[in-house]
């Protein structure tokens, strides 16, 4: 974990470094920040749903009976409905991020 840590904090700082030779300092901080949030918005969308999709076709080789009483508690729209619930959810943390992000725009310009 610390070398991960230091990984994504020299890439913070090498972004920031690159974008304050083209912009201010301010700008090029939230630029980055941005940019870092983003990415971590659709990497965690992309954890999600490409955990659903593995899960499903595991289900393919069981046996009648144990699909049979599967269905009875899971629904055969569970996947849509969590799918539909992962997006709806990553789509307002991007939204809450970025009105926030306005704000520190606003603030620091």
């Amino acid at each position: 974990m610390p070398i991960l840590g230091t990984l994504l904090s020299n890439l913070l700082v090498g972004l920031v470094n690159w974008f304050a030779q083209y912009f201010g300092r301010k700008v090029a901080f939230g630029v980055s920040t941005v940019a870092a949030m983003t990415a971590l918005t659709a990497a965690l969308f992309l954890l999600m749903r490409g955990i659903v999709g593995p899960l499903l076709g595991q289900l393919d080789g069981m046996s009648g009976i144990f699909m049979d009483a599967l269905q009875m508690a899971v629904p055969p729209v569970a996947p849509a409905c969590l799918s539909t619930y992962v997006t709806v959810w990553t789509a307002a943390t991007a939204y809450t991020w970025q009105r926030d992000l306005i704000h520190l725009f606003a603030k620091a310009g």
